[in-house]
């Protein structure tokens, strides 16, 4: 409601003691729960007796008489004004002699008192509004005022710690660092909007979860927000410092609380897993900080909301890791080098996929860089329509709460170095045996049903060996062909190589240009990144995981392809199996079973006697048997390669 400067205030004028009395009287009957009392089901109630709510005396419980607490919530000296949004919202601000607005409305003439975060952060003896906490941290579109949506909401799973709220009811969000019920503080209040309240929002969304095909429909806003922490109406004040508390139980919950909970002793959180271990839709009832990554979303694709969470958090993250004199940088390479491979180890690999910001709520990344620059957290240039982040705030508030997190960059580069290790050292039980140039470890695949494992790694080498080393990588150890890209950009902003106005090509320093074969560099010799990655290529060591068996090279895919001879006969040539380790005389009576016809075995046309490469030739076109037959031998069919011949004959 205030992401924009007010388009019109009026003076503040002093409230008559009259309109004071008759205000603070309306306040006490719509908010009850500020002298104690049950919270009213509605907002707009108003047949309630202000006498009644207090039969028992001018004290409460808490030893704050109503007059005093009239005097906290509605002083001495309050001041009215109206004012206009830039939406064109008209309404009224009741302020502080000192200009803080406790009190505000919203159209005209309307009787619906709202209470502001300056009102909520006084010494309150009871909470004027019902209580939502929110995930830390808050996605941004909502700082912004956009609504709110339902994943946002924590303790979905924990129907106790929910406030039973209803359509159009108000409600208070707070937020917690360490999302925890311990020190929560106030950041918002907004209306419920959702059809049937919580509790139609919650069977919506169980609804969806459950349905046939698995998706989460995305309902639309549950929540509109009316202010937010460090929005315009928070500006206006002398923004004191809100006080923490730990999270109350509802007056009127979703369910009551467990026998173990009572209203004295509130829930310990200490054992609540961070936001990086929590399903995402927060259904882990009874999660413990113990709990793996892996429990997570099992079912249904991520929201717009929840991916824009995800995103912000890797942004986060990257910052976190990044320093200050990487800057400039290219959104772009910011986005593509840093941010994505920041997010998250927790979600699921079959999701990864659709945490990118064409499926965020931004859409776009330029509009994502221009809204989180409003927030002061990155300072950026727009260049011949190029997003151009010159530098970061490492002091900002989101940088300093950010807690670390395992990432999808640490997680693959350490399956792939433990999988390399396994490979090279120990293979389950079996043992190494060195046959030629390859390290073959256990049994051959032979017969193996399940796909196997085929990787491409690399190991530095050559005249390149100083700049992988200055870049930081273990010349001993091997690395997937994804990490190449990744430590090349990260080198790059590392020494201020990127061209600001043309991020395509870079500049050259000593190291990567004797990697990539300039012995003479000129002082601002550049050159594209695709030809520096070219050269990187093929200046290091390429050798193959192939389910435990490291092959020196590159490696080359079974082939096949269809001849015909005398006339109409044709005969299928299949070669390049050895690589697979696939016994070729076996495999040959196999396919005279399959394809019910003759096979034979010789050596492979214009190969090297001493090589002993061998092709398998069958009877008739038998492309479609003889790639079955493979498959279920385990080899991916990407590296099952036809010939123009062979799809021509099928």
């Amino acid at each position: 409601m205030f992401k924009k400067p007010l388009a019109h205030q009026s003076n503040a004028t002093p409230l008559r003691s009259s309109a004071r009395r008759q205000l603070l009287n309306s306040i006490f009957e719509q908010h009850p729960s500020l002298l104690g009392k049950e919270i009213r089901q509605s907002n707009k109630s108003e047949n309630t007796d202000v006498d009644n709510l207090n039969e028992k005396g001018g004290d409460d419980q808490d030893g704050i008489s109503e007059k005093e607490l009239g005097k906290l919530i509605l002083p001495e000296g309050i001041r009215i004004s109206n004012f206009e949004t830039s939406a064109e919202v008209e309404g009224t601000f009741w302020l502080t002699p000192d200009g803080d607005p406790l009190w505000m409305t919203f159209g005209r003439n309307s009787k619906e008192y709202i209470p502001t975060l300056y009102l909520l952060s006084l010494s309150l003896p009871h909470p004027p509004l019902p209580i939502l906490q929110l995930h830390n941290p808050i996605p941004p579109p909502i700082l912004t005022g956009a609504p709110l949506f339902i994943p946002a909401v924590r303790n979905l799973s924990k129907p106790f710690l929910i406030p039973d709220l209803e359509e159009n009811q108000l409600v208070a969000f707070v937020s917690s660092d360490s999302n925890s019920t311990e020190n929560v503080k106030y950041i918002g209040i907004g209306k419920i909007v959702a059809k049937g309240g919580m509790k139609g929002a919650l069977e919506r969304r169980l609804n969806n979860l459950k349905n046939d095909k698995g998706e989460i429909k995305e309902e639309g806003k549950f929540a509109d927000i009316l202010c937010i922490i460090d929005d315009n109406l928070w500006e206006m004040g002398n923004k004191p410092i809100l006080p923490t508390f730990d999270l109350p139980l509802p007056t009127k919950a979703l369910a009551p609380p467990p026998r173990e909970i009572q209203q004295s002793n509130q829930t310990d959180q200490s054992d609540v897993p961070p936001i990086e271990n929590l399903n995402i839709t927060d259904d882990s009832v009874g999660s413990s900080s113990n709990q793996t990554d892996s429990q997570i979303i099992t079912s249904g694709s991520l929201s717009p909301s929840e991916i824009s969470t995800l995103l912000s958090i890797s942004l986060l993250q990257a910052l976190t890791n990044l320093q200050t004199s990487s800057f400039p940088i290219p959104a772009s390479l910011l986005y593509s080098a840093h941010i994505l491979p920041n997010r998250p180890s927790y979600i699921p690999k079959e999701k990864r996929d659709e945490v990118v910001i064409a499926k965020s709520e931004w859409k776009k990344l330029t509009k994502w860089m221009k809204e989180v620059s409003k927030e002061g957290l990155l300072k950026i240039k727009e260049t011949k329509g190029e997003i151009i982040v010159q530098s970061f705030d490492p002091q900002h508030p989101s940088v300093q709460n950010h807690t670390e997190f395992t990432t999808i960059y640490q997680e693959e580069l350490k399956a792939a170095k433990k999988a390399t290790r396994e490979a090279i050292t120990q293979y389950g039980s079996s043992t190494i045996a060195k046959n030629g140039n390859n390290v073959i470890v256990g049994s051959s695949i032979k017969g193996k049903e399940k796909e196997i494992l085929i990787e491409e790694i690399w190991k530095p080498t050559g005249a390149a060996t100083p700049f992988w080393e200055a870049a930081g990588v273990d010349k001993s150890t091997f690395h997937q062909t994804s990490e190449m890209k990744l430590i090349l950009d990260s080198y790059l902003v590392k020494n201020n190589l990127i061209i600001p106005n043309d991020h395509r090509f870079v500049f050259l320093d000593d190291e990567l240009g004797r990697a990539v074969g300039i012995k003479k560099l000129e002082i601002g010799e550049k050159m594209t990144r695709d030809e520096i990655l070219k050269k990187l290529k093929n200046g290091v060591s390429w050798n193959v995981n192939l389910d435990g068996v490291i092959k020196k090279g590159t490696l080359q895919p079974i082939s096949m392809t269809v001849k015909t001879r005398q006339g109409r006969k044709t005969v299928t040539h299949l070669w390049g199996l050895e690589t697979f380790n696939i016994d070729i005389d076996l495999f040959a009576e196999e396919l005279r079973k399959k394809c019910a016809g003759s096979a034979s075995v010789g050596l492979l046309p214009g190969s090297s006697p001493k090589l002993n490469l061998q092709e398998i030739q069958i009877q008739g076109s038998q492309v479609k048997l003889i790639i079955e037959c493979l498959i279920n031998k385990g080899i991916p069919k990407k590296w099952i390669k036809e010939t123009e011949d062979s799809k021509k004959k099928k």
